[in-house]
């Protein structure tokens, strides 16, 4: 509901200067204006306070444009006050408007309603900051009529008791034209080609048409209108448009769209003088040599309110309309639009009606859009009626919506699109308003939950237009309706008479009167479903919250007896009730029975269950917070590691962490306590916490010794072997964030802890458990070197296929990629990575697809695919913005590989795009140098030593992309350097590696020999760039021209800017 608040400025001034009876006087005629004008747009004043009116537009009967009728009021209110003579300019006024959701109750004894609520008190405290004769406004009424009025910029008001400032808007007048936001036409084409078949034969054949647009509000009768129109002129050049647009309160303006017609026909100006109109009708009807013209221009001068004359019948009216549209139409060809005809009074309807009957062959098309009410109005509208084409406009199918969304976003995203398609129910408004209000409140498309939470709030004028039709049903239908929406979209009769008994013989009768006002349609039986999706939700809305939570209560119950045997079934939809039935008690003042709260957790636990067998992660951990919200103290721990073990992230560790503290306090099992701390430790030593800032040496060990003295108490082995897995990852962990490789005794005892893991997991069939021991002991190969064998253990894994959650599967693919490129074989790499590129859909685990595509980067920058890594390393800095911007350390390298192919071809625009990320995440991480990238590129060396100085020397891939930089530039690192390399504990030798090496020294030791000891790996390797500098290189020292220009033409197909500068001069 929209709340208008009026007062008078200055009141205490004005009554000490004038008389009691002459400020009586002035208030007397300021209430009468007030209640005048706030009747004429359908409302009436709540109240008198002092001053002050207070008016509610909404309430006890809705309109679809309420927040509209109360800018409209306001306006009006204003500037009669300003002009009243009677009034002589002393008392001045300012007004606040707010819209939002109250409370309105009958009065018993007077049957007045009484209307209270948040939204109240903000229309006056709006009021209080506007200025004399300024009207404030909320921002929810601004969105809810921007595109019909003008608002200043938005601002903040303090207002008392509310934790937040109310943000505002300075009402500056109406709009000059509807905001309209142009798409292209999408699912419309047959009702596009039917508008265009008629027209043909109006102004092409000149037989007159009559083509009406009937279609709820949203689904694009305007839209279609526009594409028509725009299409017009090739069909008829000389065609002229006139436009009548219907005002919601048509009934209080008669004719006032006629204006629009009669204007746009005689090319009137709107700010014309009311002898100038009647000039101005007088002299285009005599150009069309009308008969009886000055009779015909008095009457339509009269009915837009500027005539001399009255006009005793409407007939009279009548007749000159048709005879001044058919003068006009055998001028040029006329197409005339009413639109929104549903809101036009009685009287502009008869004649419309009228007036669409023209007579004789004339080129005239008349188009009516209407919602439809106007068939609730009018039964018989357009029936018997020759020439004449009813169109009502479908819902579009899901794909026309996705295609829709794309236009919008101008970018593909299909599980967004489905999301707004399965929310828009086929209207195209609607979902233009779903895809604007995420894309406004929402960071990335690729947060689902951000986007549920979003979708879940409807834009103000969906909601007031379906308000309006269910506050004019019966009583019991109205009733029935609201019960049904606590049963959900599709309900059955039998459901509404189990949670409301006494409706239990008179329902289905009911139900019949709803679906035939089109608000319900019968789907089998007795099963029926909400015409659409936005009925279900206002009507919902119209109950308070303990009444909601009764019904909740009682549907759950319902449902529950139901699930009998069909638990997987239902379990989502009787936790939903159980959830909301006590959540809803919760904020009244009555208790909440016990008994309520603990079936609640038990059912969103069973429900999280059932979404996490579908790979439902994010629904999972939404059903299991909902049970944290709810549950006793001693359910919390078991909660939080379901949550952990849900989660794939950060948010995992802090689950586990929880869980664990919890447990502690309740006095939880070794079991349960050893599992929380296994979670932690996958977390942290797998999985680097998927971008968190890690925990230290310290506190990995203190967590490892506690585990290993929970497992002396624990009695499943389940648990004890996630904590084995866990730790097998530590010699791993340590390597890649301390730079400690560790003995081989450490090695062994690791492998032996992964192998006992897999022993229990191949034996109790945990496939889950069965892929991270097979990942331990692939690191534990890696680190000593036999990446082939640890490059088996993930095809292993691979093979298990769908049997392993999404994650599970793309790390499998990642390391297996990751091994690959240690291995020399990039083409491999590639491959590998295409295939599990394959397996996950746009939107699904950011973050883990992120670290697949970032070894895809590197390995299509060493074989030489430069446009194909550039994309790949766009992909990168997507998926990284969809994961939240995460400290994604385990992502360097690809935006590194990227950023070594913007460098190398000058692109200065792509490299500032990837050293976003660089900067970001090396910032974010912080730690033992691993900010290098940036630090590396952003400005050239004094010192050889300064690239390895700033490279983290323990992963492969970061000591080849290092040399080979050093290189490129003719300043290889020195020799001891190298040496020294090859002899630390932490190096891993790979044939890339070991080819830069050579190069190097090739380089530093003038050695074409040793170069050619490069040039071979590279190229058994694939890696095109890198051979090609080496063969230039060596081409330098022996003066062999002939491969100089070979080296060069291989640069100049890549791009290599900066190469081909250093080695041009040579080959010249």
């Amino acid at each position: 509901m929209t709340v208008l608040f009026a007062d008078v400025t200055e009141s205490t001034e004005l009554g000490e200067s004038i008389d009691v009876e002459d400020l009586r006087a002035l208030l007397a005629t300021y209430y009468d204006l007030a209640k005048r004008v706030i009747a004429a747009h359908g409302a009436s004043v709540e109240k008198f306070i002092g001053d002050a009116v207070m008016a509610v537009f909404g309430t006890p009967v809705a309109h679809g444009d309420d927040p509209d009728r109360a800018l409209s009021a306001a306006l009006e209110l204003r500037d009669l006050v300003r002009r009243e003579p009677s009034l002589s300019g002393r008392l001045r006024i300012r007004i606040g408007v707010n819209t939002g959701v109250v409370v309105a109750s009958r009065e018993p004894s007077a049957g007045d309603f009484l209307v209270t609520g948040d939204p109240v008190t903000v229309a006056a405290r709006l009021q209080q900051t506007a200025r004399p004769w300024g009207i404030a406004c909320g921002v929810r009424t601004l969105r809810a009529a921007g595109a019909t009025f003008k608002f200043g910029p938005i601002y903040s008001v303090e207002v008392k008791g509310k934790q937040t400032p109310v943000r505002a808007a300075q009402l500056l007048g109406r709009q000059a034209a509807p905001l309209r936001s142009r798409t292209r036409l999408i699912g419309r084409d047959s009702d596009l080609a039917q508008l265009e078949i008629v027209a043909k034969r109006a102004l092409v054949e000149r037989r007159p048409m009559v083509a009406s647009v009937v279609a709820p509000a949203g689904t694009g009768k305007t839209r279609l209108l526009e594409e028509f129109l725009s299409r017009l002129p090739a069909m008829a050049p000389d065609a002229v448009v006139a436009t009548a647009q219907c005002l919601p309160y048509g009934q209080r303006l008669t004719y006032w769209p006629l204006r629009a017609i009669l204007f746009r026909l005689a090319r009137i100006s709107e700010d014309a003088s009311p002898q100038q109109i009647r000039d101005g009708i007088r002299t285009w009807l005599s150009s069309l040599d009308l008969a009886e013209t000055p009779r015909v221009a008095e009457v339509l001068a009269t009915t837009i309110g500027v005539g001399e004359a009255e006009v005793a019948d409407g007939t009279t009216i009548h007749t000159a309309w048709r005879s001044a549209l058919e003068a006009a139409a055998r001028g040029a060809p006329l197409v005339i639009v009413f639109e929104d005809l549903h809101w036009s009074s009685d009287s502009l309807l008869d004649l419309v009606e009228y007036v669409m009957q023209p007579r004789g062959d004339l080129p005239l098309m008349f188009v009516a859009l209407a919602r439809p009410e106007l068939l609730d109005r009018r039964p018989g509208w357009g029936g018997g009626r020759r020439n004449y084409l009813a169109l009502s406009l479908e819902p579009l199918s899901n794909a026309a919506v996705g295609e829709l969304v794309r236009e919008l976003i101008e970018a593909d995203a299909p599980q967004f699109a489905e999301r707004v398609a399965s929310r828009a129910d086929g209207n195209p408004f609607f979902a233009g308003e779903l895809v604007r209000s995420v894309v406004e409140q929402v960071p990335s498309l690729a947060d689902v939950a951000a986007v549920d939470r979003t979708l879940a709030t409807l834009p103000d004028t969906v909601q007031a237009t379906l308000l309006a039709r269910i506050d004019l049903l019966e009583p019991d239908e109205r009733r029935v309706l609201q019960l049904a929406a606590i049963l959900g979209r599709s309900f059955r009769a039998s459901g509404i008479a189990a949670i409301e008994p006494v409706l239990a013989h008179d329902s289905e009768p009911i139900i019949e009167q709803l679906a035939a006002k089109d608000l319900v349609r019968p789907a089998g039986d007795d099963r029926y479903t909400f015409r659409h999706i936005l009925i279900r939700e206002v009507a919902y809305q119209t109950m308070p919250r303990a009444e909601r939570a009764r019904l909740h209560a009682a549907a759950a119950r319902w449902y529950e007896t139901r699930a009998a045997g069909r638990e997987v079934e239902l379990a989502e939809i009787v936790a939903y009730h159980f959830r909301e039935a006590v959540s809803l008690a919760r904020s009244g003042t009555a208790p909440v029975p016990a008994d309520l709260t603990v079936d609640a957790v038990r059912w969103l636990m069973r429900a999280a269950e059932v979404a996490l067998a579908s790979a439902a992660n994010v629904e999972a951990v939404r059903h299991l917070r909902g049970a944290v919200e709810l549950a006793a103290p001693a359910q919390l721990p078991e909660l939080y590691e379901r949550i952990g073990d849900a989660f794939a992230s950060v948010e995992a560790a802090d689950a586990y962490q929880r869980a664990l503290e919890l447990s502690r306090d309740v006095g939880g099992s070794a079991d349960q306590q050893l599992r929380a701390i296994a979670g932690m430790l996958h977390v942290h030593l797998r999985t680097g916490g998927m971008g968190g800032q890690p925990p230290t040496d310290a506190e990995i060990t203190r967590l490892m010794t506690e585990g290993t003295e929970l497992v002396q108490r624990a009695t499943d082995e389940v648990a004890t072997a996630r904590f084995l897995v866990a730790q097998s990852f530590y010699p791993f962990w340590l390597l890649r964030n301390s730079g400690h490789l560790p003995g081989p005794a450490d090695l062994a005892s690791a492998e032996d802890r992964a192998h006992r893991a897999l022993e229990v997991a191949t034996r109790t069939k945990d496939v889950r458990l069965q892929s991270a021991a097979l990942d331990a002991s692939g690191s534990i190969l890696s680190l000593r070197g036999d990446h082939r064998g640890a490059r088996e253990l993930a095809r292993q894994r691979i093979a298990m296929g769908e049997a392993l959650e999404l994650r599970e599967r793309l790390d499998a693919y990642t390391v297996a990629t990751w091994y690959s490129i240690y291995l020399g074989d990039l083409d491999e790499a590639i491959r590998t990575s295409a295939a599990g590129l394959a397996v996950v859909q746009p939107g699904q685990a950011p973050g883990w697809t992120l670290h697949l595509v970032s070894w895809r980067t590197l390995a299509l920058t060493l074989v030489g695919r430069w446009d194909e890594a550039v994309e790949a390393a766009e992909r990168a800095r997507t998926l990284w913005i969809e994961s939240g911007r995460t400290a994604a350390g385990y992502a360097l390298h690809g935006f590194f590989a990227g950023l070594v192919v913007a460098h190398a071809r000058r692109n200065d625009t792509q490299r500032e795009r990837f050293r976003e990320p660089l900067e970001e995440i090396g910032t974010a991480i912080g730690h033992q140098g691993r900010k290098h990238p940036l630090e590396f590129l952003s400005h050239d060396p004094q010192e050889p030593d300064h690239y390895l100085r700033y490279f983290d020397q323990r992963q492969p891939e970061t000591i080849e992309l290092a040399i080979a930089f050093a290189s490129d530039r003719d300043k290889p690192p020195p020799e001891r350097l190298l040496e020294r390399l090859r002899a630390g504990e932490r190096y891993v030798s790979t044939p890339l590696v070991e080819a830069e090496i050579a190069r190097a020294l090739g380089l530093l030791r003038r050695d074409p020999a040793k170069l050619a000891e490069a040039i071979a790996v590279f190229e058994r390797c694939g890696a095109a760039p890198s051979a090609a500098r080496a063969r230039c290189e060596r081409a330098v020292l022996t003066g062999d021209q002939d491969e100089l220009r070979a080296g060069v033409a291989i640069l100049d197909r890549l791009g290599d800017a900066r190469q081909l500068a250093r080695f041009r001069v040579s080959a010249v």
